[in-house]
This record gives structure tokens, sequence and C-alpha cells, in this order.
């Protein structure tokens, strides 16, 4: 029979994070979840980024397509965060563009066009939301053991260090390096120095103190965009309809498209696998399988409604378990409150833009600092399982392949990469999709059919 609440795992696993609020806890009074939720959503306002790939790849005039897509991708944000901290898995999850999708979605645009893509958005949502309902992805459980899941972890704490060194040196210029050095010196001296609501609101206070009047009076601070930016824009249905050279039509259904496309919805289905048992970890909370069933339900029912407005398909977010790791700040009701400012964005495009603004260099040297906690927030899950030879070799094959194969597809190896099919090209350079892949296939090879044939032998 099916218990929602059964356990992924039934070994106690322990982080050493301290958390601060509790997932079902409000912070009181009421400014101080207003200040934990904008916090969130200076780090987790990447449409800027994958809305201009899918535009790249799908060969579109971005004057025209990414300010109104960046508007629909915070509106589909907004959403799909609320319909996960509700009716999903009700963790602290915050949903947004998934560069999978983006980059899958993009290529198939170049070929099939924006109607197209719609519908295959559509009907991928539609199929991962029956999955979440149909509760197959859950029966994986037994394969993740914490010698998995903390692989897993510990893969996405070295893919978001990766992030945060990108954005550390996206500018070399000298005023932008130092900018980066005094936002993370500052960041561990709030954080280790400083105690209640400026320790855990550390990154909010660095960025603005840095990132916007650091970067105003060194003139890296991007006011042209802000002031160029409408102060109000409605969302509306289908918005890209009779674009330049586009098919006429609001929406197609081509099977060709989807199978293009929902090469990245497989992608980023065992990704958010990966990311609801990061955020359990950090949040101390007992991993079960409503988790999953409920977190893949809510995320592709999201992902259709993304298509009607013309966003960028919305999975769960990285970014934010290492906010909720750096910070002890695990309340959904504070994700739900950032989901309403990401709404606002939505309809006022200056206040996106003001945050866009803000130099990258800043907001990736202060997101190191939360790398490091979703590392070893992996590592300490790793430990917790029975220590064997078996658990070392899979544990350390799982991160070896993990963290090493998409770095060398993504340089060394970039020319055999691109060449290989959209699909397994997208297989070869996730982390955290090879992190669950291999993690189970070694779990399932050296813990089940090796240790039954062992038993069979003596």
């Amino acid at each position: 029979m099916y218990n929602p609440e059964e356990l992924v795992f039934n070994i106690e696993t322990k982080s050493n994070i301290e958390i601060s609020y509790g997932i079902e806890d409000v912070p009181r009074p009421w400014w101080k979840t207003a200040y934990f939720a904008l916090q969130i959503t200076l780090v987790d306002f990447t449409p800027f980024i994958w809305a201009s790939l899918f535009v790249s790849l799908a060969g579109l005039d971005g004057t025209s397509v990414l300010p109104t897509m960046i508007s629909a991708s915070f509106l589909c944000m907004g959403f799909c965060t609320l319909l996960q901290a509700t009716i999903g898995n009700r963790l602290p999850i915050v949903q947004g563009p998934s560069s999978a999708l983006a980059a899958s979605m993009g290529s198939a645009a170049s070929v099939y066009g924006l109607p197209a893509i719609w519908g295959a958005v559509i009907i991928g949502g539609l199929v991962e939301g029956f999955l979440g309902l149909s509760r197959i992805m859950s029966k994986i459980r037994k394969f993740l053991p914490p010698v998995v899941i903390g692989s897993v972890v510990t893969s996405i704490g070295f893919v978001a260090a990766r992030i945060a060194i990108q954005w550390t040196l996206s500018n070399q210029t000298p005023k932008f390096l130092i900018l980066a050095l005094i936002a993370f010196i500052l960041a561990l001296i709030l954080k280790f120095k400083c105690k209640g609501i400026l320790s855990q609101g550390f990154i909010l206070i660095t960025v603005i103190v840095v990132g916007v009047f650091g970067g105003t009076v060194t003139g890296a601070f991007n006011w042209d965009a802000v002031a160029a930016a409408p102060w109000f824009s409605m969302p509306k249905l289908f918005p890209f309809t009779g674009l330049e050279g586009q098919p006429g039509a609001m929406i197609e259904f081509l099977p060709l498209a989807f199978i293009g496309v929902f090469a990245g919805f497989i992608g980023s289905m065992f990704e958010s696998v990966g990311d609801y048992a990061a955020t359990c970890s950090a949040c101390n909370e007992k991993f079960q399988v409503k988790h999953i069933d409920r977190g893949i339900m809510a995320e592709g029912f999201g992902c259709a409604a993304t298509a009607f407005f013309g966003g960028l398909p919305c999975t769960s977010y990285t970014q934010n378990i290492g906010i909720i790791s750096a910070t002890g700040v695990c309340s959904r009701i504070v994700t739900m409150v950032a989901a309403v400012f990401f709404l606002l964005y939505s309809v006022c495009p200056k206040l996106a833009y003001i945050l866009s603004g803000i130099p990258r260099s800043v907001i990736g040297s202060v997101f190191l600092i939360t790398a490091a906690t979703i590392m070893f927030s992996g590592i300490d899950t790793i430990v917790s399982d029975e220590r064997t030879l078996k658990n070392t070799v899979i544990a350390g094959s799982t991160l070896s392949i993990a963290v090493m194969l998409p770095y060398h597809c993504a340089s060394t190896f970039s020319e055999w990469a691109s060449g290989l099919p959209s699909f397994i090209n997208m297989l070869v350079t996730s982390p955290t999709f090879l992190s669950v892949v291999v993690g189970i296939v070694l779990n399932l090879l050296l813990n089940h059919m090796l240790k039954n044939k062992e038993e069979q032998e003596s």
C-alpha cells in the first residue's frame, strides 16, 4: 500500500546546518519574512540568462523577443513556485527557468518554430505531471541510499561553485574584481561575526552595500537598462503569435518537436529529485516519497502552464538550496513571499532590471559561500551511510564522473560533445543528471546485484 510519509531511505542523516526557521515557521515580524524573501530573489533571477540563451539558440531577434520573455518568465517563476509550495511537495523550493529545457527548446525552435515549441512544452509538462501523479518516480527510492543522495547533493554543491566562479569572473576588469573581493570579505564578517538578522540576511546586505552602492560609485552598476525599462507591463497569452519570421499559429503539436524538447524534461526530472533531496538535507527534513511524487506533479503541470504566457518552463533551483544552507532560513512561507516578488517583477520590468544591474561579480563571490555549505551538507549525508569499500567506490566514482565529465565536455572534448545528438549532449553535460544516474546504477550493481551474487555463493 502506498504511504506518502514513507522515507526514501531509512538511515537517519544529520546535517551540521543550524536551522533558524523551520519549513512551517513564519519569521516575525512581517518585515523579516519580506527581507528573507527579497534575499532569495537576488540570487534566483536567471531569466535574464536562460531567456538570452533560448533566444540565441532559436535565432530570434533579441530586441523584440527578450524583454517580453524575461517578464513572462518572472510571471511563470512566481506561479510555479507558489504551486510547488502549496499543493506540490510543500518544501522551500524556488521554481525557475531550466538550463536543460532552455537549451533543448532553443535548438528545437530553430528548426520547428515557436508555436511547435509551446505545443511541445504543454505536452511535456502534462506528461511530467501525470508521471508524478502515477507515483512512478518515487519507485526509484530503493536505489537512493544516503551514499547516492549525498553524492548528488555534493555534486550540486560543485555545480553551485562553478556558477559562483563564473559569475565572479564574468568581468575581469579591476573594479569588478575588487568589488567581488570586498563583497566576499563583508559576507564572511556578517555571517560569522554578527548575529540575528545581520547574520541571516548577510547575502542581501552585502549585495545592496557592495553591489548597488559600491557599484554605483565605481560605475559598475548598470543604471541605463533600469532607466530604459517601463514601469508597468501586463502579461499576455501567447505573446509571440504573429512574430515576424515565425508560423502564424498560436500553437502547434509536432511529434519531432516534442521529442527534442522532452529530452530536457527527462534531465530536469532527475535533477529535481536531487534538488528535493538536497533541500530536505539542508532543512534537516526527512526525505519522503511524497516529496518526489508531489514535487514532480507540481513541476510538470506548472511547466505546461508556462507555455501559455511565453515563458520558459520552470524547474527546481539549486541556488536556493545554497541560500537555505548558508542562512538556515527554511521557511516555505518565505519562499511563497519570494514568489509574490517574482510576480511583481513580471508586471514591473523596472524592478527586475534593478536586480539585473547588480554586478555579477558581487553576487558570484557571495554565492560561493553558499556553494560551500551545499557541498559539505552532501558530504555529511555520505558519511552517515555504512562505511564500506563499495560505498566509497559509489561516492568517489559518482562525484568524479558528475564533476569531471561535463568539465571536459565543455573544454578538452568540446568538439566531440558538440557533435553528439542534443539528447546525449544534455546527458553528458549535466552534473546533477549524471550524479543521479551514475549513483543509482553503481548502487544497483554493487549493493544489490553483486551482493546477491555473493550471498548465493556463500
